[in-house]
């Protein structure tokens, strides 16, 4: 088992912090083995297919089903889509990070702390991503012969200052 030791479901993300925060996020989401689903490069441009495309939609739509989330600069490329995603203001559901804390195991109720920490939580960045891939997912495989799939996580890079922003940019 030890030789897979580096492929373990570790958490990837940033210990301790809480990525419902406001802020910006530098993301890249790959497709399953990484094929080419998306398309190809032609003399340096990049040729969406129908898939591609609808990953490139669907990306744009992302701000009507979430108001608290904004999108900066964007990229499909043959294997993986890169963005920028912007959280601002509250919650979606208009709450607060204190009032979406997980409550402690409850019998009566059903509550459990514990599932209730693993799951992505309302408003999260993994919480947009997951809805992002699960949309694209069912359209793309309504309309492609190819066996579609993402990687099941993503990369993600936290902006802390403008000069971070810029780089990510250009």
């Amino acid at each position: 088992m030890a030789k897979y030791d580096m492929f373990s479901k570790s958490a990837r993300r940033l210990k301790g912090y809480d990525y419902r925060l406001e802020g910006l996020y530098f993301i890249t989401i790959c497709t399953q083995d990484r094929y080419p689903y998306f398309g190809e490069v032609v003399n340096r441009e990049m040729v969406l297919s129908d898939e591609g495309q609808i990953a490139h939609d669907y990306w744009l739509d992302l701000q009507k089903h979430m108001p608290h989330l904004f999108l900066g600069d964007f990229v499909v490329m043959p294997n993986h889509v890169h963005g920028i995603v912007g959280l601002e203001g509250i919650l979606c559901d208009g709450s607060t990070l204190e009032d979406n804390k997980a409550l402690p195991y409850n019998g009566i109720t059903g509550k459990n702390e514990f599932m209730a920490n693993l799951a992505p939580k309302a408003g999260s960045i993994s919480h947009v991503i997951g809805f992002y891939k699960s949309t694209c997912t069912k359209m793309i495989r309504s309309v492609s012969t190819e066996p579609f799939g993402w990687q099941p996580r993503f990369h993600d890079r936290i902006i802390r200052n403008q000069r971070e922003l810029l780089l990510i940019e250009n």
